[in-house]
């Protein structure tokens, strides 16, 4: 009898409305254990309202594009979470989106420097430039369940590079188009979703797999190989350079779920944006392809989020 009592008691408080964010955290530990996406989708859910009431818009977007990302990466999981929730919380993340946030700022600034001041080569090595930055991240990652293919990314730079200057070989084109499959793919695996899924960072927190901005990150890196590869095949009157990706580099999920401060005033978030403003002036001052793969093997080696 004390059983049944202690479980019903246990199951009134999963109902009840969190009275903090602690709360919350401690039912989506629950939800993770067994593996319930709807129930990860709406605590998530939970999470962004509780930070938008608490005037923290930053992790409220955090918190609802991943309940997003979570009930609209399956058919059956997208039926079991209510319809109110998810009309909602698609209204929020567009109300968010009007918001002066740096994470809003950064790319509107990309998107404006891109269309007035380069033109589509130096768009295109713009954003390699920031996945060359990715590389060491996606090495870190690769080790974890399923994310293999971020550890390709260095390969998939070089070829990038080389293409924009001579022919690759079919063998070599391929590789671009299986990375680009299976970045594709990867956006569909539930270890997005698995909190316990991480891999070690000296002298920081561990990194998730979702602090890839939910799934922006690989959903921008699998469109940037697209454009790259349509260009390869059809030229660039049928393939437009892709800005997205530029300002990717800036992680802000992995440091809002990890400290307390001020995206802005993070030292690392500082710089990041201090290279995607330089890497601007570079490309479109008068370099070299040598100058261009100096900077790229550079980027490479740097660990971003050290």
């Amino acid at each position: 009898m004390k059983s049944k009592l202690t479980n019903l008691l246990q199951l009134f408080r999963d109902v009840l409305p969190a009275r903090n964010l602690e709360e919350l955290e401690q039912r989506l530990a629950k939800a993770q254990e067994s593996h319930d996406l709807a129930g990860l989708a709406k605590i998530y859910y939970d999470m962004g309202v509780h930070c938008m009431k608490g005037g923290d818009p930053n992790r409220a977007m955090m918190y609802l594009s991943r309940a997003d990302s979570i009930f609209s990466s399956r058919d059956d999981v997208y039926e079991q979470v209510k319809e109110s929730v998810r009309e909602d919380c698609s209204d929020r993340i567009m109300q968010l989106e009007e918001e002066p946030l740096l994470t809003n700022q950064i790319p509107e600034q990309v998107q404006e420097q891109a269309e007035w001041l380069l033109d589509d080569i130096q768009t295109r090595l713009w954003g390699l430039l920031t996945m060359a930055r990715l590389v060491q991240v996606g090495k870190r990652l690769a080790g974890l369940p399923g994310c293999e293919v971020l550890g390709d990314l260095g390969q998939a730079v070089d070829l990038i590079l080389r293409s924009f200057q001579e022919r690759i070989s079919q063998e070599e084109f391929q590789f671009l188009m299986d990375t680009c499959d299976r970045l594709y793919e990867l956006g569909d695996d539930e270890c997005f979703s698995d909190m316990t899924s991480q891999a070690e960072v000296p002298g920081g927190a561990p990194i998730q797999v979702f602090d890839l901005n939910g799934l922006l990150v690989v959903t921008e890196l699998n469109l940037y190989l697209d454009s790259h590869i349509r260009l390869l095949t059809e030229g660039p009157d049928n393939s437009e350079a892709e800005t997205d990706l530029i300002p990717c580099a800036l992680l802000p999920d992995y440091y809002l779920r990890t400290c307390k401060e001020d995206l802005s005033l993070l030292p690392q978030i500082q710089k990041e944006v201090e290279r995607i403003q330089a890497d601007c002036e570079f490309v479109r001052s008068k370099i070299s392809w040598d100058d261009i793969a100096r900077k790229v093997a550079e980027y490479k080696e740097l660990d971003i989020l050290v």
